[in-house]
């Protein structure tokens, strides 16, 4: 991270002014215990809000805007068929999971569509009820990526090699790549295919699958819950 908080320099005063400085007594043999110490706070310091501005940097918050609502549904629903748009079955299958879980630990019953709709070719309207209704689903939420920005695609340094090019010192390169991702998703009811909610998610430099699913999973869950479609 560049214009971090570097330590280690050595300044340098023109000559005449040493004169304006206080020379204390020598003293042999006994190290000067009060001026390393305070150099070693203030390298802990230094350290420590090198490491509040990764922390800060890593846990961007995430962010989901509503772009639709239907006024004339009032309800809730109580169990949601969770719909994943993706080509990869594995990521698929993973985000589906990551949102249902989510969804229950909230006290909403998830359940994903991996399970009775196996490929992406059978996402389709009828295919979608049908496995809705198999699965006492009165809800289905589906979700489709909109964009992917890559922060650093060449980096392949880790968060361990990062730290130690701090601890000596040194100017440390980019952790590792990062992705910003926006997804849209939208709420139907079962009974008539209405759709009756929609918004934007994004999850803000994650750099790995599982930091994007799951930020997404727990913002669309947030966003439910806040606007009275969940309990």
């Amino acid at each position: 991270m560049r214009g971090a908080l570097r330590t280690g320099a050595t300044a340098t005063m023109p000559m005449g002014k040493w004169a304006l400085v206080p020379i204390p007594r020598p003293v042999e043999l006994v190290p000067n215990t009060r001026m390393t110490r305070s150099r070693l706070n203030w390298l802990k310091l230094g350290q420590v809000l090198v490491f509040g501005l990764l922390l800060t940097r890593a846990e961007a918050a995430d962010e989901v805007v509503k772009t639709y609502r239907d006024a004339a549904f009032t309800g809730t629903v109580s169990k949601i068929l969770v719909v994943g748009v993706h080509d990869d079955v594995s990521v698929r299958g993973q985000f589906e999971n990551t949102v249902a879980r989510a969804l229950r630990a909230a006290g909403t019953a998830g359940e994903a569509s991996l399970y009775s709709l196996s490929s992406a070719g059978e996402l389709k309207p009828d295919a979608l009820v049908a496995a809705a209704r198999k699965a006492r689903a009165d809800a289905v939420l589906v979700t489709r990526v909109v964009d992917v920005k890559t922060e650093n695609p060449g980096a392949t340094t880790t968060f361990t090699e990062y730290f130690q090019a701090y601890s000596k010192y040194a100017d440390p390169m980019p952790v590792t790549t990062a992705y910003t991702v926006r997804v849209r998703t939208d709420l139907y009811l079962v009974e008539n295919q209405t759709r009756v909610w929609a918004v934007d998610s994004t999850a803000f430099e994650k750099q790995n699958l599982f930091g994007v699913i799951d930020g997404i999973a727990k913002a669309l869950t947030a966003q439910l819950r806040s606007d009275g479609l969940i309990k």
